[in-house]
């Protein structure tokens, strides 16, 4: 019964996908064999961006399968890895097209057939692709993201309106280098399972760059979420993460995508112990950058503001200006964390800032004070980091 059944399966979908007569393209060849054959087909992309889909039941989310399929490591293994998704069987597997990886999904709609036969059928359809001369559509999240990257604002929103995700509202963008793709998507995957958060990503060589999208059920996640997560990618490659929440629609995200662009090798400079940097941070060292790059009156005046610590000597000013920019630049203005940070007392730190007070002659935690005070650290930092290239 078992092999009546195995064989009118994949008889019945070669009959469909090879009816050259009926069919004008694959795609509406294996819409009509995945319906009357009840099972569904998703192909992804390298970077697990849908690029085809016939979905004839919704029992779970592509979304989901994405997830799970990340945390199984689907794209390691080259046979057909059976993911259980919420209840649904699913099963993965490589398929080359044009020379290209893809990744095809298979879902049992009734869980009739066995693994074997699922394989089959993989088989077939990917023999099908082949002989339909099939490319697949184009990788409509990919093109997107990359416009965004650029800054191709225009080209954005042609590419949104084209894709699936055209009524979404973008509300976040994050980026990653230097990270192992594969490891860095699994973290990624369970960092959106826990907050329940949906975004598209791609991941080109040891980078991986993405965009949040609205979602009802989405947990608010801010700065501690965010450092949470940094910490957990630097296992895996990345020594920084960049995000913006709150931005709104594709104006906000290309301009952030300019900023961490034009700030990313030199943000570390400005704040060497942080791992997670938010809009406010690279928008500081954006115009920190700016400043020693122009040079002029503005800088100048920034520096000056540093100049009366010089009148302790030489020695005691290095310390004193190293204090205060760990203090105001690292620590958050907790003395704590600067004297674990600096690795000496807290007595040492409290006499140093109260030394630093002294001299420049003002309180340096002043609500009035602390922002030209990061301004004038960061320049200070940049052009030490400068000097000594």
């Amino acid at each position: 019964m078992r092999e009546t059944f195995s064989n009118s399966l994949i008889s019945n979908t070669i009959y469909h996908l090879l009816n050259f007569e009926k069919h004008s393209s694959f795609q509406s060849a294996a819409r009509e064999a995945a319906i009357n054959n009840n099972f569904q087909i998703v192909l992804f992309s390298q970077d697990f961006n849908t690029v085809f889909s016939v979905e004839t039941q919704h029992r779970a989310t592509i979304e989901d399968a994405i997830r799970h399929g990340i945390e199984k490591d689907v794209d390691k293994n080259q046979i057909n890895t059976r993911v259980d998704v919420n209840g649904v069987l699913t099963y993965w597997g490589p398929v080359s097209i044009n020379g290209i990886r893809h990744y095809l999904m298979l879902v049992d709609n009734d869980e009739s057939y066995s693994q074997e036969e699922i394989a089959k059928l993989a088989e077939i359809i990917e023999l099908a692709m082949g002989m339909w001369k099939y490319s697949p559509e184009r990788d409509l999240t990919a093109e997107f993201i990359k416009a965004l990257r650029r800054g191709n604002k225009s080209l954005a929103y042609s590419l949104k309106s084209e894709a699936e995700f055209s009524d979404a509202k973008i509300e976040g963008i994050y980026d990653i280098p230097e990270v192992d793709k594969d490891a860095g998507l699994k973290i990624l995957a369970n960092f959106e399972k826990e907050y329940e958060i949906h975004s598209l990503k791609i991941a080109e060589g040891d980078e991986i760059c993405g965009v949040l999208l609205s979602n009802a059920d989405a947990i608010q996640i801010g700065e501690e979420e965010w450092k949470k997560l940094a910490k957990q990618l630097a296992g895996v490659g990345a020594k920084k993460i960049f995000y913006f929440n709150g931005i709104d629609g594709i104006e906000d995200a290309g301009s952030a995508f300019q900023i961490i662009n034009e700030t990313e090798p030199f943000i570390q400079l400005i704040f060497p112990q942080k791992r997670a940097f938010s809009k406010y941070e690279l928008a500081l060292a954006s115009d920190c950058v700016n400043i020693s790059l122009k040079g002029g009156q503005v800088k100048k005046n920034y520096l000056d503001l540093l100049k009366p610590l010089k009148s302790a000597g030489e020695t005691k000013a290095k310390q004193l200006l190293d204090t205060l920019e760990s203090f105001v630049l690292d620590a958050g203005l907790n003395t704590a964390k600067t004297s674990r940070l600096m690795d000496i007392h807290t007595n040492t730190v409290q006499y140093r800032l109260k030394r630093i007070k002294e001299i420049l002659g003002v309180d340096i935690t002043g609500n009035t004070i602390v922002p030209g005070l990061m301004m004038a650290l960061a320049v200070s930092r940049i052009e030490k980091m400068v000097k000594s290239l």
